[in-house]
């Protein structure tokens, strides 16, 4: 019992600390950018929790993917990562990916940014979820990010942040290239 919740507390840890160097590689390049339109310092990444749950409600029913269950899938797959990506008190995305049993690859399984076409963090949700997905495969050493069951519609999204589909027809990309 004891090594299964170390181990287990192992992977929050190491889910935190993904979280907090995407976040502030994101604010470093940002502020290095110079971009004037958006406060870096108010995007803020979390777990999927309650807060998160009911933040997602609030953005109807254009929703496409059953965030709810987050909290459940996360208790029986420790390596599971979540992330709920805020700007300032707005919830503005949402992800899940998990390497399952492999030791190669993580899946990105679901993905969504709000539907609020204001968001202040639109067109970002896509590449700010990849950078916290590549930090979390680089410390449990996959070395492949695969987007689970793409929608066609934003196939060309993922392409454009270098995903590209192998032998296989799976869209991926290599961790060293993210």
């Amino acid at each position: 019992m004891a090594r299964r919740y170390s181990r287990s507390l192992k992977y929050l840890v190491f889910q935190s600390q993904s979280r907090k160097a995407a976040l502030a590689s994101f604010v470093d390049e940002w502020a290095a950018l110079g971009h004037q339109l958006l406060d870096a310092s108010k995007v803020r990444f979390d777990v999927i929790d309650g807060r998160a749950i009911e933040s997602f409600y609030l953005w109807g029913g254009d929703a496409q993917f059953p965030w709810e269950d987050v909290p459940a899938w996360k208790a029986l797959d420790a390596k599971g990562f979540d992330l709920s990506i805020w700007h300032d008190e707005q919830l503005c995305g949402l992800c899940y990916a998990t390497p399952r049993d492999s030791k190669v690859t993580i899946k990105i399984v679901l993905l969504e940014g709000s539907s609020d076409s204001e968001h202040p963090l639109k067109g970002l949700i896509a590449a700010l979820a990849l950078g916290a997905i590549d930090a979390y495969a680089r410390v449990i050493g996959c070395s492949r990010i695969e987007i689970q069951e793409p929608r066609p519609d934003v196939v060309p999204t993922y392409e454009r942040l270098g995903f590209s589909y192998d032998e296989k027809q799976r869209l991926v990309i290599s961790v060293e290239h993210t």
